[in-house]
């Protein structure tokens, strides 16, 4: 039933059975895209709940065509809608105990700057995903009591539903979010940065906390303050809805499993991309010298993935200069936005000035 169909694309040299799947040894009529692409249509009018994937085996090509085993996750937008208040709820609480220091109205705009740059990154994810054929839930906020966590969220999250179909893909799934959430970080931080004040260090409590800057926020505070040696930047709360989201920019675009920097580093490196994953795991874990935040972050990543990624469908097809170029699109928002010690708190600051 299957081998017409791969056949209309491909010269089959051999099949072969696997665990729950069928293996052809193929020869490309067409260029790869072109021929995987002709065998995915045909298969998905067969059956849509089986897949086509097109990899390089050593110095052949196979076509495995096996089940969709992964689950839809169908989310109701009342569930959004219902996730989106708590998170304004949890993230205004925040602003209000931890940042602003009892004012409502500067809560206020903390957690909806900070909500609009979340958002915005998702979505950056979604409607990329949409206009690449991938199946794509609607943005999911995570609220947090601020006791737990100081920002009240642990930022939004977007599902797939179906696979991606090839590098391509992947690569502008992968990016778009960090671009998009960076480029409204960026107009939020500055002007908060422009509405921030220096204070005297010794006006540091020990229960504060020392926000560390990226190389995008010394490189703004240096242009509106100059030397703050002898100073600390009292942030207006925009400036720190700014920073949160900057932070959460650098965290998405490491290069290693399932983040944002790990789906473009599988599409463009699919056979070593393994190898960057455990460099990166590493570099974490040596970075808990400065922040015990990265050992926890490097022991969850590695949890949640296994430094494995699934890839695409079509593992094959080659890219195109655009999409090289992304990578150093990632690199250049990576030195910018990335913190060797995001907080500190303010007695340890105060105690090494």
């Amino acid at each position: 039933m299957f081998s017409e169909a791969v056949e209309k694309g491909f010269v089959i040299k051999d099949i072969s059975m696997k665990e729950n799947a069928v293996v052809y040894k193929v020869v490309p009529r067409y260029s790869h895209e072109e021929s995987f692409s002709i065998v995915f249509k045909e298969i998905n009018k067969i059956d849509k709940e089986t897949i086509p994937y097109y990899r390089e085996v050593k110095e052949d090509y196979e076509i495995i065509i096996t089940r969709n085993f992964k689950k839809k996750r169908e989310i109701r937008p009342e569930i959004n809608l219902l996730l989106f208040i708590l998170t304004l709820i949890t993230t205004t609480l925040a602003g209000y105990v931890f940042w602003v220091e009892g004012n409502i109205r500067d809560s206020l705009i903390f957690s909806t700057s900070l909500l609009a740059i979340l958002g915005v990154h998702e979505l950056g994810h979604a409607i990329t995903a949409r206009k690449s054929g991938v199946e794509a839930t609607l943005p999911i906020f995570i609220p947090v009591p601020p006791p737990i966590f100081p920002f009240g969220t642990l930022g939004a999250v977007i599902f797939m539903n179906s696979p991606v179909p090839n590098r391509k893909a992947l690569i502008d799934v992968g990016i778009s979010g960090p671009i998009a959430g960076f480029c409204l970080s960026i107009p939020i931080a500055i002007i908060g940065l422009a509405m921030s004040k220096p204070e005297s260090i010794t006006s540091i409590s020990g229960e504060e906390f020392v926000l560390g800057p990226s190389l995008l926020f010394y490189l703004v505070i240096k242009f509106f303050f100059g030397d703050l040696s002898d100073k600390v930047l009292v942030l207006h709360p925009l400036a720190i809805a700014g920073w949160a989201g900057i932070f959460v920019t650098s965290l998405n675009l490491l290069p290693i499993g399932q983040l944002d920097g790990g789906h473009v580093i599988r599409g463009i490196f699919p056979k070593h991309y393994r190898k960057i994953y455990l460099a990166t795991l590493i570099l974490l874990l040596l970075l808990g010298i400065f922040w015990f935040g990265w050992i926890l972050w490097a022991i969850v990543v590695y949890i949640l993935t296994r430094l494995k990624h699934p890839g695409p469908l079509d593992d094959v097809s080659q890219l195109d200069l655009k999409r090289k170029f992304m990578l150093l699109v990632m690199v250049i928002i990576l030195i910018l936005s990335f913190m060797p010690t995001p907080i500190i708190p303010g007695e340890l600051f105060s105690k090494n000035i």
